[in-house]
């Protein structure tokens, strides 16, 4: 039998230092993991007004081109800076971005919009560190 025990010599006080070590890196990583925004936020996106209009949210077709105002807040109620603003659907679209108020004015033309009868235009915002909102019927098209 072998009875060399150099091997076993400090042992015990090599395992409490690397554990020390090792809830110390992983205390680290936690640290920094708990810096960082893992879940992004939710925004809202509405049509506020069409033509300086807050009463109307009905477009008829071949009307001329109308502004279109859409604010975009988050959870909080906070204006959303630059988010992309898309309204799209029935053969037509148009974008903006928002600014500091979280407001965009988009111009669409009446003219391009295809339906016979009633249809509804989509709309869809997109932020930097914000889920995408999303609005299948945002706007009621009627045909005259």
């Amino acid at each position: 039998m072998l009875r060399d025990e150099s091997a076993t010599t400090g042992l015990p006080m090599r395992m409490v230092v690397l554990t020390i070590v090792g809830m110390a890196g992983l205390g680290a990583m936690i640290m920094f993991i708990g810096d960082v925004e893992l879940v992004p936020k939710s925004m809202h996106a509405d049509i506020i007004g069409i033509d300086n209009s807050t009463t109307s949210s009905v477009l008829h077709t071949n009307s001329g081109v109308k502004n279109i105002t859409v604010q975009v807040i988050d959870v909080d109620g906070q204006a959303v800076e630059d988010a992309t603003v898309i309204i799209y659907g029935l053969h037509t679209s148009c974008a903006g971005i928002t600014g500091v108020d979280g407001r965009t004015v988009l111009s669409l033309d009446t003219a391009a919009i295809s339906v016979s009868g009633e249809g509804y235009l989509k709309l869809v915002a997109k932020g930097n560190g914000f889920l995408d909102a999303k609005n299948d019927f945002a706007l009621k098209v009627v045909s005259n």
